[in-house]
């Protein structure tokens, strides 16, 4: 038991579990999957999936995720990159595991501007 007390903060305890228990560190870096790119995602040990990127122009975009989601019940939140002080609404109107479809509306015009976006979902 003083090992376990002594010892948990490194993770040693794996060595003495006979569950196969397995630790992971502070900030997951021995077991999470990530692309800390413009373009990236975070897959975390327990299966959540954070994914996010940027959308170029245009009315109707097809936006491919950098890795597939586990099914089609994750959200995508959008928000439109432009100088112009307009009400630009990015509306997803279809999801796949590996993209989502974005139609661009403006207060009077469709619209075709540059656009954030971020999606959170399951990866397991």
């Amino acid at each position: 038991m003083e090992n376990i007390k002594r010892n948990h903060s490194k993770c040693s305890l794996i060595h003495l579990s006979s569950l196969g228990t397995n630790c992971a560190l502070k900030d997951f870096s021995n077991v999470s999957t990530k692309n800390l790119g413009q373009n990236g995602y975070y897959k975390l040990p327990d299966g959540l999936l954070i994914q996010w990127g940027t959308g170029g122009t245009g009315v109707n975009q097809i936006v491919y995720f950098p890795t597939s989601f586990y099914n089609t019940s994750y959200v995508v939140v959008t928000t439109a990159i432009s100088s112009v002080m307009n009400s630009i609404v990015k509306m997803i109107n279809g999801k796949n595991v590996s993209y989502f479809k974005v139609y661009s509306v403006g207060p009077t015009i469709e619209a075709g501007e540059m656009f954030g976006w971020i999606a959170i979902g399951r990866w397991k």
